[in-house]
């Protein structure tokens, strides 16, 4: 009884119960695409959304676990390839049979679109090297613009 005044005063926590691990490229760490795309998946699944960057410091293991205990993992890609980390995770997920999705990020203008694909893709892997170097493709087209004239970054 006490559980139903709690809920009707809007002391109960409702926070959502099941969590989603987001995999991302680095490069979108602090951008309007992460938030874009955390509030997506976190409308979509109604779930608490978890990414690397809010676990720093930490050993792989402990991201492996993580993804056990999430309800599905998320992959985002950009420029459509996976960067190395993320189909690291998605294939870690795939292999323990986790329920994980690619969230395609495709940059139209000023705008995002957003497309949740069940499953891996039949985008490009990169390997660590190909990643390092698509994150500074990405950077130099960002400031390559010019000082005085400021350029809304890509992602």
């Amino acid at each position: 009884m006490v559980n139903v005044f709690k809920k009707l005063l809007g002391s109960e926590d409702s926070s959502p119960k099941k969590t989603v691990y987001m995999a991302q490229p680095s490069i979108l760490y602090h951008t309007r695409t992460e938030r874009a795309c955390k509030s997506y998946l976190q409308d979509y699944f109604e779930a608490k959304v978890l990414t690397p960057m809010d676990f720093r410091n930490k050993e792989r293991s402990f991201f492996e676990n993580l993804i056990r205990e999430s309800h599905a993992v998320v992959g985002i890609t950009i420029e459509d390839v996976y960067t190395y980390p993320v189909w690291q995770d998605l294939e870690y997920a795939q292999s323990i049979e986790k329920t994980f999705f690619t969230l395609q990020v495709v940059k139209g203008g000023r705008d995002l679109d957003l497309y949740l694909i069940e499953g891996l893709t039949d985008f490009e892997k990169l390997s660590w090297e190909e990643t390092k170097s698509l994150y500074l493709e990405i950077q130099k087209k960002e400031t390559s613009f010019g000082m005085f004239i400021p350029k809304r970054p890509q992602y």
